[in-house]
């Protein structure tokens, strides 16, 4: 009798843990797996104008899928003489709690904050972070126009009280 029920809540546990393994992950959100059309390595030429001065470099930007494919991880970087070497590092996933994808960077340049972002749309990915500087407050827009599978174009604008103090531009070309 004791070998019954334990070979009754063996199966039963077998039983339990084969619906636990095979049961399906929910699909990521559409704003995320549309981000992957990111991934691969991008280059291409940049402008940034910083308080009226212009500098001109390339840009490059490396997407990887993180956490089986829950989200993305980007390296950037650009040699400017005038600016120096930056180096960033990204990473980027969907929140469920708010529905929004949020993009998270920090460089060597003194860059670390959060970027909540959605697609205005199905070219057109936009973000913007906002924070206090001090007692200004700084917000930077970043919009994300895709040119096809291969172009992208970037537009990034920061603003301190209202004063245009940055503008980038860049446009990208996927090389694999």
């Amino acid at each position: 009798m004791l070998n019954n029920i334990r070979t009754g809540i063996f199966a039963i546990a077998t039983l339990f843990i084969t619906a636990i393994v095979n049961a399906q992950q929910p699909a990521p959100p559409k704003a995320l797996t549309d981000l992957m059309r990111l991934e691969g390595k991008w280059q291409g030429p940049a402008t940034l104008n910083i308080d009226g001065k212009m500098y001109k470099f390339t840009y490059y930007a490396d997407f990887k899928k993180t956490a089986d494919g829950t989200g993305m991880y980007m390296d950037e970087w650009f040699s400017a003489p005038e600016l120096g070497n930056m180096k960033g590092a990204n990473l980027v996933g969907y929140n469920t709690n708010d529905s929004k994808v949020h993009w998270f960077s920090v460089d060597n340049f003194g860059t670390t904050h959060d970027h909540p972002g959605m697609w205005k749309s199905a070219n057109h990915f936009f973000m913007q972070a906002n924070e206090m500087q001090g007692k200004k407050k700084f917000i930077e827009k970043i919009d994300l126009n895709f040119k096809g599978d291969d172009t992208m174009d970037l537009l990034l604008v920061a603003t301190l009280d209202g004063k245009e103090i940055e503008r980038g531009t860049a446009t990208f070309t996927r090389t694999k």
